[in-house]
């Protein structure tokens, strides 16, 4: 993602936080790290799967 991109999409997020305190917004964003990306992708699947 380009960063003037990144920084309008954040900018977006941030005011609709501010103008709807409600509204579902991501939590995080920070990219999992390395050695715990297969974990956390099937902790996802499995949640997605209702199991």
């Amino acid at each position: 993602m380009k960063p003037l991109t990144e920084i309008r999409e954040r900018l977006d997020e941030e005011i609709a936080k501010r103008e709807k305190p409600d509204s579902r917004l991501p939590l995080d964003r920070d990219p999992v790290p390395g050695p715990f990306e297969d974990l956390v992708r099937e902790y996802y699947e499995r949640l997605g799967s209702g199991e």
